[in-house]
């Protein structure tokens, strides 16, 4: 089936047939959701109309009630008895939609006003019965009684017009000035007529939708067929033209095939050549890192040596220099380089590669690392704050992990000097959680930029200038952590600074 020469008829039915499925899909969906819509939005209207209708009720009633305040506080003339009656004619004459009006009974179920029901104004009127044989007076009163606000009421009733009984929906409020229960009501076939032509204006409305897409379908379907078929020449024509071109490319690519194990085998002299000279910038950095160091420790012995020299060059001017001074001098002054060259022989030791892995415990390894770069840390009034929370045995490569430490520390001071934060502090903790060692090293100089946290461990990546890093600390970390230990080296950013974690199995 697929040939080289049913390759043109594919190209024109396939994307035809696609659009067809896809607009007959789409379509189908469409009066699917369309239909779908109309039954949701069908309920919606009805629950909004008859919600509508109940605020109508209510907004009648509540405006009768404003109505009587105000009579009752401008009246200045008429009885009590005279200013009730007054009120009683006016809601009589009160009309609102089609066939609605107000009536209202006393507590003691009286009728005291009804626009249709005027004999019996005045009247014990708690056996009045609607067709259903139910004694609605005394169910509209006893359950307005038990919701003063306002209670919704159904039940049956003849409209004013008609000889047949409807379906009402009446609203209830106690007066409690007067003790009047006022009624109002709508009768459920009109709103149920509104709703029925709500809904008819909302199907026309979508089957036009939906009749709109099926001719918008249906053009798109023939713009993509007479379009299919017109590309699928131009297409049948690249298509031989690309054979040739591949013919031609075999042919050169069998040329390339011949020279390509030479030009790998430059490429990987090259590369080799590149790691080299990155791993000798490495090492020099690090020297360079070491002779930082040590010209720190240096710094106070030379400074105290140079006051010996100094004391005794003074006390032999003025000839008060005895034997016994010259013997302290000296004996002070053999502390001093003593002391300087064990300083030496500390950073000599301290990276010389470890030869196999052995048990130790945490705080030792952080002490190793912390005499290192002190003075360095101080020289620039950083603040080392250590705390040994736990100080748990691990087993690994105890130097290579001081090496580590050292340098996440170096990083951070690194760091501080170069952003110039003020009061700059470090921050190493060390703690034991279910099972692991966490060594964390925190600095406040506002963390790594969010577009570097997921290079930062990577090789040769880094944020300091040529001659300041190499990119391989972090990266040579990570690797004596999780390659060589079997830890978790990560790193995250807090509020001020950022937070380097070390987890290794205690």
């Amino acid at each position: 089936m697929f040939t080289e020469k049913n390759i043109p008829k594919l190209i024109i039915l396939t994307p035809i047939i696609t659009v067809i499925l896809i607009a007959f899909l789409n379509t189908y969906f469409f009066v699917q959701s369309q239909y779908n819509y109309f039954k949701e939005e069908s309920i919606r209207v009805e629950e909004e109309y008859i919600t509508k209708q109940e605020n109508i009720l209510k907004r009648e009633i509540d405006s009768l009630i404003n109505y009587i305040d105000f009579y009752r506080k401008r009246n200045t003339k008429l009885t009590e008895e005279e200013l009730k009656k007054e009120i009683l004619k006016y809601s009589e004459t009160i009309r609102y939609g089609k066939d609605g009006y107000v009536w209202i009974h006393d507590t003691n179920y009286y009728l005291r006003a009804h626009p249709f029901r005027q004999d019996r104004i005045d009247t014990y009127d708690i056996d009045l019965k609607d067709p259903q044989g139910n004694l609605i007076t005394k169910r509209f009163i006893d359950e307005t009684l038990k919701g003063p606000d306002g209670t919704y009421i159904e039940y049956y009733w003849r409209k004013p017009t008609n000889v047949n009984p409807s379906k009402k929906l009446g609203f209830f409020k106690l007066y409690k000035e007067y003790n009047w229960v006022i009624g109002v009501g709508l009768y459920i076939d009109d709103i149920q007529n509104s709703i029925a032509q709500n809904k008819k204006m909302l199907e026309e409305r979508i089957n036009k939708y939906i009749r709109i897409v099926v001719l918008i379908s249906s053009f798109v379907m023939l713009f993509v067929g007479f379009l299919s078929f017109i590309m699928s020449k131009k297409i049948t024509e690249v298509f031989r033209k690309y054979k040739e071109n591949v013919k031609r490319k075999e042919f050169l690519l069998e040329d390339m095939n011949k020279n390509l194990e030479e030009k790998v085998n430059i490429a990987i002299v090259e590369a080799k050549k590149k790691d080299k000279a990155m791993l000798h910038q490495s090492r020099l950095a690090r020297m360079g890192t070491m002779l930082s160091m040590i010209a720190h420790q240096w710094r106070q012995p030379l400074s105290e040596l140079a006051g010996i020299l100094m004391e005794l060059e003074t006390a032999s001017k003025f000839k008060k220099a005895d034997e016994k001074m010259i013997k302290d001098s000296v004996k002070e002054s053999n502390k001093l380089i003593q002391f300087m060259s064990y300083t030496i022989d500390d950073f000599r030791n301290f990276f010389k590669p470890d030869k196999k892995k052995v048990h130790f415990y945490v705080e030792d390894s952080v002490i190793e690392a912390i005499s290192l770069i002190s003075a360095s840390i101080k020289n620039y009034n950083i603040t080392l704050n250590k705390n040994i929370k736990c100080n748990c045995e691990i087993y690994g490569y105890k130097r290579e992990f001081a090496q580590v430490l050292l340098n996440l520390m170096s990083n951070a001071k690194d760091i501080l000097i170069q952003r110039e934060i003020k009061n700059p502090k470090i921050d190493l903790v060390v703690d034991y959680i279910d099972g692991y060692s966490i060594v964390t090293v925190k600095d406040n100089a506002l963390g790594v930029e969010e577009e570097y946290l997921d290079l930062i461990f990577e090789p040769y990546f880094t944020t300091k200038s040529g001659s300041q890093g190499t990119g391989l600390g972090l990266y040579m970390s990570k690797m004596i952590i999780e390659k060589n230990m079997g830890g978790e080296l990560s790193v995250e950013n807090l509020e001020d600074g950022a937070l380097f974690k070390v987890k290794i199995k205690a």
